[in-house]
């Protein structure tokens, strides 16, 4: 194991309160993007836009959109003929020269996961006065089952109080082309078009709570439940690889993997090591039933409901001493806002019923907050401070998001129910 070794990173996790302002989006370089994106896109991902529901609409503006796969912020931006400033995680800021390139083209506006921002907050505010466009994805999280994450609280709020018009944006088939857990895409079709626009008239005459819903109604979607109708068929042989790093229960067994065996993925396939319940995701993005499946649901979004009532009746009680579960060969660094991060150790990490211990540093499940980066890479909020936890392929980070929430709410009396996604 190699030992952790705090350096001289300023706390605060580097929020500081002299970040530079962030400028207009160029649409010339937007435009220049667009004659190189578009095509690959529909090569890649046989996508289009549908111009005629975005046909009038000018800067200032804000643009809102589900969240469903990587690719999104370009998708968003085929449908506009100006520069957007998108709002995106503080971690896509510290890659080195393709951070700088990203900066530089798109004048991006990086926000920290899991904290209020109010720097951020700012510099959407100027871009906003100085003409521009912001974008957004309000749920601040790519789908992980194939509906909309939780749209952040607010929103609404924030919408009436820039006083531009609301531009609402709905993505289709980006979870079953390329899902947030998968490396391989699969040949479909995505879709995305202009839903719904709210004038600045109709906001100053609604309250922010009303914005609110028609924010949830226009964003909220569920994949499965829009292809039962579209059947749209998405072909790949790698459809279910790495599936493991979001899905940690098993129906059938109950088991969590706390015996080294757990759920694995192969091609097509997904199975449970311990009870060999097994899977196949077919064309539609939908589960068939192989072996021993009764109590398998046939979409991943229904097993992941099946999951959270796992964790909210699982007696965490007898976890002081040892370990619910554990994952080995993860690294833990420490981050700055928007900068490179600084590597602190390497080691196990391991979740108790009342703390999370990553490379021997201690996180109390009270005192934290987390998100997940991708499925990779798990973000702890501690004491100022921004960790970043980074994992192997296939390794499961999403149970310990999901266990420390449940945990933390639990001793703190809070009822929400709210598992960081």
């Amino acid at each position: 194991m190699r030992p952790i070794r705090e350096t001289n990173v300023p706390s605060s996790g580097g929020r500081s309160k002299t970040a530079p302002t962030i400028k207009k989006a160029s649409t010339i370089k937007f435009t220049i993007l667009r004659a190189f994106i578009r095509p690959a896109l529909y090569l890649l991902y046989r996508f289009r836009f549908e111009m005629k529901t975005s046909k009038g609409i000018e800067r200032p503006c804000l643009i809102l959109c589900n969240h469903q796969a990587s690719f999104d912020q370009f998708t968003v931006s085929m449908g506009f003929k100006f520069g957007i400033n998108y709002v995106g995680s503080d971690t896509l800021f510290r890659q080195g020269l393709k951070s700088r390139l990203m900066v530089w083209l798109t004048s991006p506006i990086p926000f920290s996961k899991g904290n209020s921002d109010l720097i951020a907050l700012k510099n959407m505010m100027a871009v906003i006065k100085s003409g521009g466009c912001v974008g957004m994805f309000p749920s601040g999280n790519r789908s992980f089952y194939g509906d909309e994450c939780r749209i952040v609280p607010g929103i609404g709020k924030l919408a009436k109080k820039f006083n531009v018009p609301l531009v609402l944006v709905q993505m289709r088939g980006g979870f079953n082309t390329l899902a947030r857990w998968r490396r391989s895409r699969n040949v479909g079709k995505v879709t995305a078009f202009v839903s719904k626009v709210v004038g600045v008239e109709e906001l100053n005459s609604l309250s922010a709570a009303e914005v609110d819903t028609i924010i949830q109604k226009e964003l909220s979607f569920d994949e499965f439940e829009w292809n039962r109708t579209a059947k749209v068929q998405f072909h790949g042989r790698r459809k279910a690889e790495y599936l493991e790093s979001v899905l940690f229960v098993c129906p059938e067994c109950g088991s969590m993997g706390e015996n080294e065996k757990g759920l694995r993925s192969n091609g097509n396939e997904f199975f449970c090591q311990n009870c060999r319940a097994k899977v196949v995701i077919n064309s539609t993005g939908f589960f068939e039933k192989v072996h021993n499946a009764q109590k398998i649901p046939d979409t991943i979004l229904e097993w992941s409901r099946i999951q959270i009532e796992h964790v909210k009746n699982f007696d965490f009680s007898p976890y002081t001493d040892k370990p619910v579960f554990t994952d080995d060969n993860v690294t833990l660094s420490r981050a700055e806002r928007a900068k490179k991060e600084h590597l602190l150790g390497s080691g196990s990490i391991e979740f108790y019923n009342d703390r999370i211990l990553v490379c021997e540093k201690e996180f109390p499940l009270v005192d934290i907050t987390s998100a997940i980066q991708g499925v990779q890479k798990f973000t702890v909020y501690h004491e100022d401070s921004v960790y970043a936890v980074l994992a192997p392929h296939r390794t499961n980070l999403i149970k310990y998001m999901i266990c420390a929430y449940h945990l933390k709410n639990k001793a703190l009396g809070i009822t929400e129910e709210y598992y960081g996604y």
